[in-house]
């Protein structure tokens, strides 16, 4: 649910940009994630996790700064900086080893430290490469691409990403999980 809550922001984003411009699409943006987090807040018990945080306020940050200085350069800059700061943040995890995905992810997969290291620098690639992907859209591309790419093109990349760590992993899925037997 919270994962389908999240696309509504963007939907925003897009009907917003195809009909009124982008200035309109950071206002929907805006607005629409405000309203999306009051939602989570709520359900979560009035608590935000450090990546929704962050998400929060960079929309807010730049979509402010789009709509007062009237310049979309600041939203473009939104989503590489996103995945900037958390490509950053699992290198960091990492080299202070205590490597993120191992948090994320301890109830699903059984790794040795090592194996956690890896999978935390694949992701942290994985947010640089897409941040160098979002930098390519927004500041080479034809505001029809980039409103495009930053609506739904990262999501078949994300799929593939995705799809292949489980298929790299599925030898380590937690049992647990894989257990069928009754009880």
């Amino acid at each position: 649910m919270k994962a389908l809550l999240d696309f509504i922001p963007l939907i925003a984003f897009f009907i917003a940009a195809r009909t009124n411009g982008i200035l309109a699409a950071a206002g929907a943006l805006l607005i629409a994630t405000l309203i999306i987090y009051a939602i989570h807040f709520v359900r979560q018990k009035g608590k935000f996790d450090k990546q929704q945080w962050v998400v929060l306020l960079l929309t807010i940050v730049f979509c402010g700064g789009t709509l007062l200085l009237r310049d979309d350069i600041y939203l473009r800059w939104k989503s590489p900086i996103i995945n900037g700061i958390f490509a950053l943040t699992l290198l960091v995890s990492v080299a202070i080893n205590k490597p993120l995905m191992q948090l994320a992810m301890k109830d699903v997969f059984n790794l040795s430290m090592g194996g956690w290291k890896k999978l935390t620098i694949a992701w942290a690639l994985f947010f640089a490469f897409m941040g160098v992907l979002h930098y390519i859209t927004a500041f080479t591309m034809s505001d029809e691409a980039w409103i495009n790419f930053k609506t739904y093109g990262w999501i078949p990349i994300m799929l593939v990403f995705v799809i292949a760590q489980f298929a790299v992993l599925k030898k380590h899925i937690n049992p647990a999980l894989t257990d069928k037997t009754v009880k």
